[in-house]
């Protein structure tokens, strides 16, 4: 009895379209996921990059405060370009720039 109806055109055509509608916030919404999981700075990263601002800053407010953090190298060097300006290089273990400081050379 079921099979013997037919199907209006009107409403095969609601279906397709709902069909392909859900179909297409499907695909944008495993796009986002995607995208959201293959981002290159992690949260690791920005905390640490946070940390290591805040001791810069009670550095220069005290002048006594070094950087020492458990997982990142400080490399400091003079710039190649102005040389009353001290490059500090603060990089993870896996060797990833975390942050880089420009600071007048005081001697």
């Amino acid at each position: 009895m079921l099979l013997k109806r037919k199907i209006n055109a009107s409403s095969l055509a609601e279906v397709v379209i709902a069909i392909s509608v859900i179909a297409l916030c499907f695909g944008i919404a495993s796009l986002v996921f995607v995208r959201s999981t293959m981002v290159t700075t992690s949260f690791e990263e920005v905390r640490m990059q946070t940390e290591i601002q805040s001791a810069i800053w009670e550095e220069l407010h005290d002048g006594e405060i070094e950087v020492e953090q458990e997982g990142v190298l400080v490399s400091s060097e003079t710039d190649e370009h102005q040389d009353s300006l001290l490059v500090k290089t603060y990089s993870g273990l896996n060797d990833k720039m975390i942050w880089q400081q420009h600071a007048l050379r005081i001697e």
